[in-house]
């Protein structure tokens, strides 16, 4: 899975959701809300409130567990 990210300067970046060392929080930025995926990326896209903020990193989480459960089936 791909997931598009931002490094602290802006750019733009499109990461294999596996080879992120993820490290997740939230961070409010000019009164919107963001999703860091490690200290060096975040996701792209801005949340006007905290709880959406929320419920994106849990679906990337969520989304993580599951592409790791289905590589340790597939041996």
């Amino acid at each position: 899975m791909l997931i598009n990210v931002r490094d602290n300067e802006g750019n733009l970046y499109v990461k294999d959701v596996l080879d992120i060392d993820f490290d997740m929080n939230i961070k409010e930025k000019g009164g919107q809300y963001v999703v860091y995926v490690s200290n060096k990326y975040y996701i792209d896209n801005k949340f006007s409130k905290k709880a959406d903020a929320e419920s994106e990193m849990l679906r990337v989480a969520d989304c993580r567990n599951k592409l790791e459960d289905e590589l340790r089936s597939w041996t």
